[in-house]
């Protein structure tokens, strides 16, 4: 691949004690930042993907469980300053390159609130920050994780009630098209049901599993084709009344 250093961002990160000074830049290949809301303020940063060698991994993996401030600069952006939170979760790992002596060293860093998105966690919560914005994925995301009984028919509709209610935001994304949904379970349920009533969705008629035709890259190697969640049946979507 020609160029591909191009589409990698930088990560910054600079620690000054007594007697040393200790600066650290990696790449970095993916990346969700929630912009400052504020000029010049602090970004959130929710996901962030480096690589480098042993020492560089091994002082940010300390710095990102301290919440240390890094500069992130994205191919072609300027630098920002962002931090992961209190709490942020760290993955490591190794990447064997052909030619290379020895490994890549790899640190996944998750944020506290997006590592809570996952299916069936902090279902009060009212923020859900997903890697995807396509509309199918959106709304199967949501629904996995607050327990909702939904249609993949409905996406369109779901997608239209979003926008009007400007309850999903694009957030910056490196290796990704991130966005921010806003809602809990309550509100989502409420939707449904309104929804139901006046006729703009319906419950499938037929009986089975559902089948998810979600995008590839965010499917594990062994789900490429579909994803199965239960049927709907009109008791599971009493409660949506």
């Amino acid at each position: 691949m020609q160029n591909a250093h191009e589409r990698f961002g930088t990560l910054e990160f600079m620690k000054r004690t007594k007697d040393t000074t200790t600066r650290v830049r990696v790449y970095v290949d993916r990346a969700i930042l929630e912009p400052a809301k504020v000029a010049q303020g602090q970004v959130n940063a929710h996901l962030l993907s480096m690589i480098g060698g042993d020492s560089e991994i091994g002082a940010l993996w300390a710095a990102v469980t301290e919440g240390a401030l890094f500069q992130i600069r994205l191919p072609g952006g300027a630098p920002m300053a962002a931090s992961l939170g209190p709490e942020a979760q760290c993955f490591r790992g190794s990447v064997v390159v052909p030619g290379r002596k020895h490994p890549v060293r790899h640190l996944m860093a998750v944020s506290a609130e997006l590592a809570k998105t996952k299916p069936g966690a902090d279902r009060e919560g009212i923020r859900t920050i997903l890697c995807n914005a396509d509309p199918t994925f959106v709304l199967y995301r949501v629904a996995s994780r607050y327990g909702l009984p939904v249609a993949p028919e409905w996406v369109p509709w779901f997608m239209g009630e979003l926008g009007r209610r400007k309850a999903i935001t694009p957030l910056l994304g490196l290796g990704c098209s991130p966005v921010l949904v806003n809602g809990n379970k309550h509100t989502f349920l409420k939707w449904i049901g309104r929804a139901l009533r006046d006729h703009l969705i319906r419950i499938p008629g037929e009986n089975g599993s559902i089948c998810w035709k979600l995008p590839t890259p965010i499917l594990e190697q062994s789900n490429f084709q579909q994803n199965k969640s239960p049927r709907l049946t009109p008791a599971s979507l009493m409660q949506a009344g």
